[in-house]
């Protein structure tokens, strides 16, 4: 099966510009500022959703395309690629995490508090990065065939 590129580069490079706002955010504000801030925390969380939402199109797109699998929800995506040597499994347990929390975001507003907001976007941006340079790897595997 074919992948489609043109999909592959949109998502991707919508979840490095996601990313890349965060970060511009946090170096323009500070840690209180944010933390007092309901709007900046909205777009922050809504930020982490979609990139969030976007690796999981990923996701579904290798696993149906390059491992011929019909995924159930995201986590059986990431399970798809994880079971093909994607990624480790120390990185499968965060990507589902990630899931989990997308999850809470969507579903259970009041069990995301706002520090943890803070904390995932001033410490754990580079698993974007690490899932963006696996699809990568992918990608140009499939390329070389």
């Amino acid at each position: 099966m074919e992948l489609d590129l043109d999909r592959i580069r949109s998502k991707s490079a919508y979840i490095s510009e996601q990313i890349s706002e965060i970060r511009e955010l946090l170096t323009r504000k500070t840690k209180e500022e944010i933390l007092a801030d309901p709007w900046l925390l909205k777009g922050i969380k809504y930020s982490l959703q979609t990139a969030i939402e976007a690796m999981i199109d990923l996701a579904y797109h290798l696993a149906a395309k390059c491992y011929s699998s019909a995924p159930t929800d995201a986590r059986d995506a990431l399970r798809t690629l994880f079971e093909h040597g994607v990624f480790p499994l120390e990185e499968y347990q965060t990507y589902t995490a990630m899931v989990g929390f997308r999850n809470r975001i969507v579903h259970g507003y009041q069990q995301v508090t706002p520090e943890r907001v803070y904390s995932i976007a001033a410490e754990e941006l580079g698993d974007f990065e690490r899932f963006l340079e696996r699809i990568r790897n992918v990608v140009a595997s499939e390329a070389a065939k």
